[in-house]
């Protein structure tokens, strides 16, 4: 367990890091995360319109990766405590670009580029309550911010006091396959809080891949009451071995 005076100063030194990128989001104005031109926000209407729906014809209606309707989605249908998945749009192109700004560029201001098109699939939802997907606080230390609770910041959910934690710190999920990703991240997550009895919970983040850590962070909630869980997040990663459908926006 980290002294009192360890606490204080990685607070000290996350909150120093949060003004300077909050300082630089300031001075430095914003280019399309996607082009590089200057623009009033941080995707130009060129690019935006590159941006691909995750959802549509070829997809699951469950979790928006890609599905020929045959049988069950091979993408889903390992999960046993997620309820679904919600996506805006497809992880290439522009909407790829703005998650790596975000998130290895740390561009915090980025998160509300991302939030309304967040806030509109949770208008279809009927969820009552978010939380953001935890990052360990080395993580949030390093980078200065956790960008799931970046673009919670910007919608207007109620968030229960307490939440969710990272208990204990795991590998990056980059590059790891399905059953590597579920092993990395079981048991990596508690909650403290008031219970959640009859939640439906909205569980946010900038993108989800093969569902694993969405999976383990249900799992926790429902443990504590919550009766339905869905990942809401702006991008969908195409899972490994699927491919997306070609042609119109599917």
């Amino acid at each position: 367990m980290p002294s009192d005076r360890q606490v204080l100063a990685a607070a000290r030194s996350s909150g120093l890091r949060r003004a300077a990128l909050a300082v630089r989001d300031v001075l430095y104005p914003p280019r399309c995360a996607a082009c590089g031109r200057f623009e009033q926000g941080f995707l130009c209407e060129r690019c935006h319109e590159l941006l691909i729906p995750a959802s549509g014809p070829g997809t699951c209606g469950n979790c928006s990766a890609p599905w020929d309707g045959a049988d069950f989605c091979p993408a889903c249908m390992h999960w046993d405590a997620l309820d679904g998945a919600r996506a805006a749009y497809r992880h290439e192109g522009p909407a790829r670009a703005l998650v790596h700004a975000l998130k290895y560029r740390r561009v915090r201001a980025i998160a509300q580029t991302l939030a309304p098109d967040i806030g509109g699939l949770l208008a279809a939802e009927q969820l009552t309550v978010a939380f953001p997907v935890p990052l360990h606080r080395r993580r949030v230390r390093s980078r200065g911010f956790n960008q799931a609770e970046a673009i919670l910041d910007h919608l207007a959910l109620e968030r229960p006091a307490g939440g969710l934690l990272r208990s204990r710190r795991t590998r990056s999920q980059v590059g790891l396959d399905l059953a590597a990703r579920r092993g990395n991240v079981a048991g990596a997550f508690d909650y403290r809080g008031e219970r959640l009895d009859g939640a439906r919970v909205a569980l946010i983040d900038d993108v989800l891949t093969t569902g694993a850590t969405a999976n383990e962070c249900a799992r926790v909630l429902k443990d504590f009451g919550a009766s339905h869980v869905v990942a809401i997040t702006f991008a969908r990663a195409n899972p490994p071995n699927r491919a997306w459908p070609t042609g119109g926006d599917g």
